[in-house]
């Protein structure tokens, strides 16, 4: 196994995930344009922060993830820290410092960087900003000295909307390192862990799609922004492609790009689950007979989860 990949929908209620630059008595909601119409989107960066922090919440007690420093530097030690193994870090080591690779004379100091194993998407809103937002009211009040209260108006986009994210995991460099061998001119991949080892950091991740949280202004716009439709591939090459599977108009999922892409990545992958909540697309009955003549087996989202953990638990050696 060289790589998985996971694409999934998330319809969201009436909520702001990701403010964009705003102005002072406006938090917008970061857009982009497609067609000279305006849609919502979330970042890949704020998406990583969801992931890293769904991961960090369920922690075990003896399992370490560093926090970053004051210039947003992390540990880099990836045998030791599940996020800068995960995510990778750009980093300063100081000289002397025994890390892998570098257990005899210590690390000769200098900047470190690492490649995230763990690539993510910006989720991109798929319904058209002005057709299913509004901007709400909000007043931020102050006590003045004498103990009146004023209040400042403050405007605040919201909305609802279908969104579309995606992930790929890079299975060989979860643990391991790349490393230049000057003799021969190649690159191979240091392993640091054992196998299972391994597979719990990957399945912290999978796992973790299940319970993203710490979107932005929940304290008052509390939402749910896990996956809704949701498939999974276990791949014998890596690759982004079913990053294209879902492709939705107007409420309906586009079952001939769908059947596409899936034929495609079976060629690679030995597994695709898919998985659905009612109610979330207009087509939903038709997808699930496409998905059963594709011979991929449709559950519930959370079923999918369970599946992909057990495959990935039975199959990465």
């Amino acid at each position: 196994m060289r790589g998985i990949e996971v694409v999934w929908l998330s319809q969201t209620d009436l909520t702001n995930l990701n403010a964009g630059e705003g102005e002072a008595n406006l938090i917008d909601i970061k857009k982009y344009k497609k067609n000279g119409m305006e849609y919502p989107y979330v970042s890949g960066q704020a998406m990583r922060y969801y992931l890293k922090e769904a991961i960090r919440r369920n922690l075990s007690s003896d399992e370490y993830m560093c926090v970053p420093n004051d210039k947003g530097e992390t540990c880099g030690n990836i045998k030791k820290c599940i996020g800068c193994d995960l995510f990778g870090f750009m980093t300063t080591i100081k000289r002397g410092t025994i890390l892998l690779g570098f257990e005899e004379k210590g690390h000769p100091g200098g900047a470190v960087t690492r490649v995230s194993p763990v690539k993510v998407s910006p989720a991109i809103g798929l319904l058209p900003f002005e057709e299913n937002a509004i901007v709400d009211f909000l007043t931020r009040r102050h006590r003045k000295a004498e103990g009146e209260m004023r209040g400042d108006i403050v405007n605040v986009e919201i909305g609802v909307n279908i969104y579309k994210c995606g992930m790929a995991i890079d299975v060989v460099r979860v643990g391991g390192e790349e490393v230049l061998d000057e003799k021969e001119r190649t690159v191979k991949i240091n392993q640091y862990l054992t196998d299972e080892e391994r597979k719990k950091r990957i399945s912290k991740v999978i796992e973790a799609i299940r319970y993203l949280a710490d979107y932005s202004k929940q304290a008052r716009l509390l939402t749910d922004f896990t996956p809704d439709v949701i498939l999974f591939a276990f791949q014998d090459r890596y690759s982004h492609r079913l990053q294209k599977a879902l492709s939705l108009r107007n409420g309906v999922l586009d079952l001939n790009r769908l059947e596409a892409i899936i034929r495609d990545v079976k060629n690679y992958s030995p597994k695709i689950i898919a998985g659905i909540l009612p109610g979330v697309i207009e087509n939903e009955e038709n997808l699930r007979n496409k998905l059963k003549e594709l011979q991929v087996e449709v559950k519930g989202t959370d079923e999918a989860v369970n599946e992909a953990l057990d495959y990935l638990n039975k199959s990465l050696k």
